[in-house]
């Protein structure tokens, strides 16, 4: 009820600060959509990575291994 004894002044005061808290407010909701974004992408960068590496480690040790059994039937 304290807004209905404000002067007209003082509502347009607050009004102001509202607004710049809501600004406030999604500009950091906008910035941590954008971090996790970011973040997410890492990820999955990193998981690509990965399975590349595993498939030239998987590769190596069948052509080790089948080299050791080529040699193993002479």
């Amino acid at each position: 009820m304290r807004y209905l004894n404000m002067d007209e002044w003082e509502r347009e005061e607050l009004l102001v600060r509202m607004d710049e808290r809501i600004k406030t407010i999604y500009n950091r909701m906008d910035r941590f959509e954008t971090l996790f974004t970011n973040h997410l992408h890492h990820h999955e960068m990193w998981e690509n990575d990965i399975k590349t590496q595993m498939r030239w480690w998987i590769a190596l040790i069948i052509t080790a291994a089948g080299g050791a059994g080529a040699l193993g039937m002479m």
